[in-house]
């Protein structure tokens, strides 16, 4: 469809006379001039219906075009105009409605079938998308927009091979196809070929060198290969770049915390928090920097703000307790476990950490039924059947400590500890000379822990190192 009219307007990107001739055209448009309909190209028309997207004027750009649909009713290009407007509202419906008019006007319409496929993809209807771009495919098998498009679709339904065909098959017709290589290193990564996820996002690089996705993108697959140095480089490309991009700097400080370089780590959590305060997870990771550097102080107060944040972040309210129980404030640590617990009842490690708390405070009973819980999640943790059989110990109910201890022993002969606390067992329970036994038992095994002792005269001596090793 050809229509001149308005070929002899210059429109500059920004100037004002560009808006005063497109305002000019659009209220011709709306009065439904019949001077300009027949003069009006399509180049003038995607000009004037661009304008008004960018200003979210939808309705103002629909009655534009279907002023032209009364002159041009069967436009397979005004149609589709038409459908892209609806579809930029987001009023999916209507835009399909418009795609199939467009379509039914010209079946083998590579840009409408393409389009309509789009459309159906941004309102979820991923298997009817896949179709319009297969229909394109079957007769114009070369068409990198459906293919891509395609490949796209297959990766929110997590096909991840078949996008990668679809990414390999446009590199084929195209080998400078940078977004295909992009996209072939997110899939690669998904499903865990991270060498060919690099390659790609090198190939993209190489053709886009200033991509700070691309850099950052990179430095994740190479954090995941464990290569934490090549990934800092990564991250530092897409800095330099957007210096203002938090999840590099987040990623670069968690980088040099995996090198244990915790300093750097702090320093980069902080930047990034600089641009989003916000961020939990950069929050809970600085915390924990803190906490591994001992400043536990520090650390409270960084997981106290990552709670405010999200206060269902029960590895916060975990964190803050860890650093609580460092300092001995074991009501307060306590105050954090039971929380954590409550948001997160399935975690073994949190009732553990609960039951050591309630043993420090003197909470026996609850320590007790902590570690039976720990052991319900979790059978196979020994050193909790073990904290268990000692507690048992600790309030004289010999018989229940015996029977996990010698079940711990029986599974796994080559583990001292369970015959330390056979020995001490005994020992309280006055079979000197089983206690004995046991501890020989022990030293047999950890050679490194045997100090000289008379078998008569020193079994209290022995009974003060069983006791030790429990404090």
């Amino acid at each position: 469809m050809k229509m001149g009219f308005f070929d002899d307007i210059e429109f500059e990107e920004g100037s004002k006379s560009k808006n005063k001739d497109k305002e000019e055209l659009i209220a011709s448009l709306l009065r439904k001039g019949e001077r300009c309909m027949p003069d009006l190209d399509l180049d003038s028309i995607d000009d004037i219906v661009n304008y008004l997207l960018e200003k979210n004027q939808h309705d103002k750009a629909i009655n534009c075009v279907d002023s032209l649909l009364d002159y041009y009713p069967y436009s397979n290009e005004i149609w589709q105009r038409k459908a892209i407007i609806y579809d930029h509202k987001g009023d999916y419906e209507n835009a399909i409605e418009c795609f199939d008019k467009a379509i039914s006007l010209n079946p083998n319409d590579e840009e409408s079938l393409i389009n309509k496929g789009i459309t159906l993809d941004n309102s979820g209807g991923f298997l009817d998308a896949l179709k319009c771009f297969d229909d394109v495919l079957n007769f114009a098998p070369h068409n990198i927009d459906a293919l891509f498009n395609k490949g796209l679709v297959l990766e929110k339904c997590d096909r991840f091979e078949d996008a990668i065909f679809c990414f390999e098959k446009i590199i084929e017709l195209e080998p400078d196809h940078k977004d295909a290589f992009y996209e072939l290193g997110y899939c690669f990564d998904y499903i865990e070929r991270l060498s060919d996820s690099l390659s790609s996002y090198d190939k993209h690089i190489n053709i886009v060198p200033f991509n700070y996705n691309a850099w950052y993108n990179k430095g994740v697959v190479l954090s995941r290969m464990g290569r934490y140095y090549y990934a800092i480089e990564s991250y530092e490309m897409a800095l330099s770049v957007n210096p203002k991009f938090a999840s590099a700097w987040y990623n670069k400080g968690n980088a040099y915390a995996s090198l244990g370089i915790l300093t750097k780590a702090i320093a980069d959590y902080k930047t990034a928090l600089s641009y989003n305060r916000k961020d939990v997870f950069a929050l809970y990771n600085l915390a924990s920097a803190y906490e591994q550097i001992g400043n536990n102080r520090e650390a409270i107060e960084t997981f106290t703000k990552a709670i405010a944040v999200d206060p269902a972040h029960y590895e916060s309210y975990f964190g803050r307790g860890n650093c609580y129980y460092q300092l001995e404030d074991f009501n307060k640590s306590l105050r954090d476990y039971d929380k954590a617990v409550e948001l997160f009842r399935e975690n073994p490690e949190l009732w553990y950490a609960k039951a050591d708390a309630e043993y420090n405070l003197g909470r026996i009973p609850e320590s007790i039924q902590s570690y039976k819980t720990v052991l319900a999640l979790n059978p196979d943790n020994r050193q909790a059947s073990l904290d268990l059989a000692n507690t048992y110990i600790d309030i004289e109910k010999y018989d229940d400590a015996d029977s996990i201890l010698c079940a711990l022993i029986e599974s796994n002969p080559a583990w001292a500890e369970p015959y330390y606390s056979k020995s001490k067992l005994n020992f309280l329970k006055a079979e000197i000379e089983i206690g004995i036994k046991y501890i020989e038992m022990a030293f047999t095994i950890n050679p490194q822990d045997r100090f000289d002792y008379e078998f008569e005269a020193d079994w209290e001596k022995v009974l003060q190192f069983l006791i030790s090793r429990d404090a």
